[in-house]
C-alpha cells in the first residue's frame, strides 16, 4: 500500500458515491487551513456515507471513483499536475479553490522578485485548473467574485464555508494560566510569516500595556529574527501547541488579533470565535463576510490602524455573540451537507 495514500471504508446511510481528494505531498508535514479543511470535509463526508480516500500521489489511477476533489489554487503546480491527468482520464473534477489574490502582499513588502514574478507566471495554471473543474468551491462570495475576476471564467460553483471544530468552545483557562502565568491576553495564532503580520502587530502593541502571545510554528527564520528583535518582555512566543493545548490558550484570551495581508477568513479566527474571544482581523479577504459589525477590522500596511482594531476589540463585548453565530452557521457538518450537494449536482449532469 503506498504511503502516499490514506484509504477510507466507512459505509454510513448507503450512499456508493466514491471520491478521490488529492492535495499537496506535505499537507500532513506542514499543516495549513488546506489541510484542516480537507481533513474535516473527509470526516464529514464519510459520516454522510461517502467513500473518500486522499492521495497525494502523481501516478494516482482513477478507476472505480466518481469524481476527484482538488484542493488549492494558491499553491498550484500539485493542482495543476493532478488536474490534468484527472481530466484526461474523463474524471469529473471539483475544485476548493482555496484562492486570493496576493499581488498587493508582494506589492507592500520586501519579497524576493522570484516570489513575486512565481506568483503572477502561477496564474496560467490557475486558468487551465478552472477550466478543467466541473464546479467551484469557493469559501466565500467575495472569493468567487475575485477569482471571476482574476481569470475572466464563468463556471458554477457552491459557496462552503470555512467552518469550525467545535470542541474549541471548550478550551479550559486555568490550565494555560497555570503553566504560562497569564490571561486576558492579545493572541495571534499562525505561522510566523510576513504573510501573517507578526512584526506589524509587535510594533502596534509595544507602547501599550497588552500582553501579547504568539503561537505558530516558523515559516521563515530572518523573519521571526526580525520578531525576536522587536519584542519586549510583554511578548511570549510559542512555537507550538497541540490542539487541546490551543484550545485552552484561546479560552485564556480576551482578543484573538490577526493583522495578516489576507485572510479567506482565517481559520484561527474561526477558532478564536468559537472560544468566545473577541476578534480584530485584516480588512483585506472574506472576513467581513463571516463576522460583520462583530469584528474589528484594521489595515495590514498600518500600524496605527491594527493598534486601534485591538483597542476597539478590547473594549467590544462581541465574544458571546461571535461565539454563538461561528458555532450554530459555521460547523463541518453544514459544510460536508453543502459539498454533497455540490457532487450530486456533478454526478446528475
Amino acid at each position: 500500500m503506498p504511503e502516499d495514500v490514506i484509504y477510507s471504508r466507512t459505509e454510513i446511510g448507503g450512499e456508493t458515491v466514491r471520491v478521490l481528494f488529492q492535495i499537496r505531498p506535505d499537507f500532513m508535514k506542514n499543516l495549513a487551513g488546506d489541510s484542516i479543511q480537507l481533513l474535516n470535509t473527509k470526516k464529514h463526508l464519510e459520516r454522510l456515507g461517502i467513500r473518500v480516500d486522499i492521495s497525494s500521489s502523481f501516478a494516482q489511477q482513477y478507476k472505480g471513483y466518481d469524481l476527484v476533489h482538488l484542493f488549492n489554487l494558491t499553491r498550484v503546480v500539485e493542482t495543476y499536475a493532478y488536474a490534468y491527468k484527472a481530466y484526461e482520464y474523463g474524471m469529473p473534477i471539483v475544485l476548493s479553490t482555496i484562492y486570493w489574490n496576493n499581488s498587493y502582499y508582494y506589492e507592500k513588502n520586501e519579497l524576493p522578485d522570484w516570489k513575486k514574478k512565481a506568483w503572477h507566471q502561477q496564474d496560467m495554471l490557475r486558468r487551465i485548473v478552472i477550466s478543467k473543474a466541473a464546479m467551484l468551491l469557493p469559501n466565500s462570495i467575495a472569493e468567487a467574485e475575485m477569482i471571476l475576476k482574476d481569470f475572466g471564467v464563468s463556471k458554477p460553483y457552491r459557496i462552503i464555508p470555512n467552518c469550525v471544530d467545535k470542541k474549541f468552545s471548550c478550551g479550559v483557562k486555568s490550565r494555560f494560566v497555570e503553566r504560562y502565568g497569564i490571561e486576558d491576553y492579545v493572541l495571534c495564532v499562525g505561522r510566523i510569516s510576513p504573510r501573517k503580520n507578526q512584526l506589524a502587530l509587535i510594533e502596534a502593541l509595544k507602547d501599550t500595556d497588552f500582553r501579547l502571545v504568539l503561537i505558530g510554528p516558523v515559516n521563515d527564520r530572518e523573519y521571526e529574527e526580525k520578531c525576536l528583535k522587536a519584542a519586549d518582555e510583554k511578548v511570549l512566543f510559542i512555537p507550538g501547541q497541540n490542539i487541546e493545548q490551543l484550545r485552552d490558550s484561546y479560552a485564556a484570551a480576551a482578543v484573538h488579533a490577526l493583522p495578516s495581508w489576507l485572510e479567506t477568513p482565517g481559520l484561527a479566527n474561526l477558532e478564536a470565535a468559537a472560544a468566545g474571544c473577541e476578534i480584530v482581523t485584516t480588512r483585506y479577504g472574506s472576513a467581513y463576510e463571516y463576522f460583520g459589525d462583530l469584528a474589528n477590522y484594521c489595515l495590514p500596511e498600518d500600524i496605527a490602524s491594527i493598534k486601534e482594531g485591538v483597542y476597539k476589540a478590547a473594549d467590544s463585548n462581541n465574544g458571546e455573540r461571535l461565539k454563538e453565530l461561528v458555532l450554530s452557521e459555521y460547523s463541518w457538518e453544514k459544510a460536508a451537507r453543502k459539498t454533497l450537494e455540490a457532487y450530486r449536482e456533478v454526478l446528475d449532469e
